[in-house]
């Protein structure tokens, strides 16, 4: 039977962020919490150290997905926003 893993701090940050309806300009600004970043730090050096056990790499894959994903859409955003640049 498969586990259901809660998801990592910064699912939960992104999630708030577009649950406020944000302008482009604050997707653009947005950052991960200390916190996020911390335990980002933490899971890579067990993960260089070969210490990461299952439910931390699932939790690693999720920061990773997490960050593809603001990647992906600040992308698209700053696409958007070229043409309106040169007018």
């Amino acid at each position: 039977m498969a586990t259901t893993q809660a998801p990592s701090t910064l699912f939960e940050e992104i999630a708030s962020l577009f649950a406020s309806d944000p302008r482009p300009e604050k997707i653009l600004n947005f950052h991960p919490s200390t916190e996020s970043v911390q335990r980002a730090s933490e899971l890579l050096e067990l993960n260089r150290q070969g210490r990461l056990g299952d439910d931390q790499r699932q939790e690693l894959d999720q920061f990773e997905q997490v960050e593809l994903l603001m990647r992906l859409v600040k992308a698209r955003i700053r696409a958007k926003q070229l043409p309106n640049e040169s007018s």
